[in-house]
């Protein structure tokens, strides 16, 4: 080894020396911090006003009236037409076209009510219709309607949502 030359294992110590804080010699290490789960747990509060939980369904009957189109950001087109009086379906049709990935079709006359206090259900088969509202919204879901739909369709088929002070749907 020629004089100067720093052999590979004192290079390497040099290097992770420089990385190293420094301290004074003689001075006390510093405290490790405590372990993850010594440390107190994090508390995510919501903001002012708004609440953590989601809102609570109304135990009231369900009034709901709507003639509507609607087309979102995903190119997904739908009708509905709805019209509920104290908890009781009188008309329902909804027709969802999702371009390339089929369209599913529902009408009043294929389904039997099975539920009439504040979520009114309707069924045929194994597909299962609930309504409910949250605040100014209607929520209309489909559960297990691929029957009613072309092959694949129901995979993207998502509940559709009416304002209850305009009538409009998205």
């Amino acid at each position: 080894m020629r004089a100067g030359a720093i052999r590979p294992g004192a290079l390497a110590a040099l290097l992770m020396a420089g990385c190293a804080p420094l301290k004074p010699p003689g001075a006390p290490s510093a405290p490790e911090a405590p372990a993850p789960s010594a440390l107190p747990p994090t508390v995510v509060r919501p903001a002012p006003g708004r609440s953590a939980k989601p809102l609570p369904i109304p135990a009231r009957a369900l009034q709901a009236r709507a003639d509507c189109r609607y087309r979102d950001d995903g190119g997904t087109e739908g009708r509905l037409v709805l019209d509920v009086q104290d908890s009781r379906v009188e008309r329902f049709a909804s027709e969802v076209d999702m371009g390339a990935k089929g369209r599913c079709s529902f009408d009043l006359s294929a389904f039997t009510q099975t539920r009439f206090d504040h979520t009114p259900t309707l069924v045929a088969g194994a597909c299962t219709i609930s309504m409910w509202e949250q605040k100014d919204e209607v929520t209309v879901s489909y559960r297990n309607c691929a029957a009613h739909c072309t092959p694949g369709a129901n995979d993207y088929l998502w509940p559709t949502l009416v304002s209850r002070r305009t009538g409009g749907c998205r």
